[in-house]
């Protein structure tokens, strides 16, 4: 089943609650993810970058078991980290071990502990709220009961791999987001982010655009599995999972 979830609620240590991004989270059918944070009124130190972070990774990058009979867990490790890429001090490498309780509203609390200081330091709590979404509407429609069966819904993931560039991209239902890293620039100009939305016409409408390589993104995003699609700078993209 697929997931796209939009987060309402960030709070990190004693700070107080707070949300300054639009952040939409991905999963596809077999696992892979995908979470774009931009900010939605980024302040002047962060314009030329303004994103809270950006991260992806295949199914191997979340490893997901039980706590308990309510509570889910999560055990992240990305292959893709804005913040890794970027060599950024006081950043955590590693493991992230995360716990997921769904409240009887439907949102979901996300709590967990990162180590930015190193893993023989203190570690820093934070909490995240998550409202599910329905991937099959061109809008942010919480999911619910009526909501279209996730199932069902398109999952389509595209990777590249070659000796100057590694990405991600990932179809659920009608959105598309995608990370995109320059190996060899460990600079904001090394990356870029694509966020799409299908409409009613079949048209995709362009959400986030960013990087000075963004035309190396594919010029489609859904296609059969083994399917090679090329950006229009002719980087090749290969398909790795679709269910069309």
């Amino acid at each position: 089943m697929v997931s796209l979830n939009r987060r309402y609620t960030f709070q990190v240590g004693d700070a107080l609650a707070n949300e300054r991004t639009l952040t939409l989270s991905s999963g596809s059918n077999e696992g892979y993810l995908i979470s774009l944070r931009p900010f939605v009124h980024p302040n002047a130190s962060e314009n030329e970058f303004p994103f809270e972070w950006g991260f992806a990774g295949p199914p191997a990058s979340a490893k997901v078991g039980k706590k308990d009979s309510e509570t889910d867990t999560i055990d992240f490790n990305f292959e893709f980290d804005t913040n890794v890429h970027l060599k950024l001090e006081n950043t955590h490498r590693g493991v992230i071990n995360t716990f997921w309780k769904t409240w009887e509203s439907g949102l979901i609390e996300e709590r967990g502990q990162v180590f930015p200081f190193g893993a023989d330091k203190a570690g820093i709590e934070f909490f995240e709220l998550w409202q599910p979404l329905d991937s099959t509407r061109p809008d942010y429609v919480a999911l619910d009961e009526n909501s279209a069966n996730q199932e069902t819904a398109r999952s389509v993931v595209l990777t590249v791999d070659s000796t100057d560039f590694r990405g991600l991209v990932i179809t659920v239902g009608r959105w598309v987001q995608g990370i995109l890293f320059k190996k060899s620039e460990n600079t904001i100009k090394g990356i870029n982010f694509l966020r799409a939305v299908e409409q009613q016409d079949g048209s995709w409408k362009t959400l986030l655009n960013y990087g000075s390589d963004f035309d190396k993104f594919p010029q489609s995003f859904v296609a059969p599995l083994h399917a090679a699609i090329e950006g229009s700078s002719a980087l090749t993209w290969k398909v790795v999972e679709s269910n069309i």
